[in-house]
């Protein structure tokens, strides 16, 4: 009966290239997903700070993928779809705030089950792209460039102990902005 509020994910008449990339740029929701995932790659340090970000671009790949060929099943599941994405940027915000407590095994599958669900959300909108094919490429190049810049951010705040505060709260306040998704 009640819509969820996050609008990032209605048809806005997408052609290509460039919608696609503006879509996990200006939905504030990917927007802060994809920023935690690039921070905690750069908070766990070493090989994660390159397999976290391409394990969640590769799974949003396969997800969106599976939303633009099946198309009727994810418009179904719609609603799960968005419980998902809010999910992502509850975790992947806390994820931030409480920096390495969490093993990077369970990071790296998270990251993979909510990339899944960003492609979906991104595969349903495909089909009313003119160019699915750059619609595709224009998400990816946007989420990408994201988890770079949130890589970025996390190596500049994990420096010295007043900024880690600073970024921890940041990731809090993901988690906050996150669960009021929920209401």
């Amino acid at each position: 009966m009640f819509a969820l509020p996050v609008s990032a994910h209605s048809f806005t008449g997408m052609i290509g290239f460039y919608d696609g990339l503006s879509h996990p740029v200006l939905g504030l929701d990917h927007f802060l997903a994809m920023v935690c995932v690039g921070v905690v790659s750069s908070q766990i340090g070493g090989r994660a700070i390159w397999t976290v970000p391409s394990l969640f671009v590769l799974f949003m790949i396969v997800g969106g993928a599976a939303g633009l060929f099946i198309e009727i099943l994810a418009i179904t599941l719609s609603d799960l779809i968005e419980w998902g994405i809010i999910l992502s940027v509850i975790f992947l915000g806390l994820s931030v705030a409480i920096e390495k407590k969490l093993p990077t095994n369970i990071i790296m599958i998270s990251v993979a089950f909510f990339g899944s669900f960003h492609g979906l959300a991104h595969g349903i909108e495909m089909p009313w792209a003119a160019n699915p094919i750059l619609f595709a490429l224009g998400f990816s190049l946007g989420t990408a460039t994201l988890h770079l810049f949130g890589v970025g951010v996390g190596m500049f705040f994990t420096k010295s102990k007043f900024t880690n505060i600073i970024l921890k709260l940041s990731g809090t306040l993901c988690a906050i902005y996150g669960t009021s998704l929920l209401f």
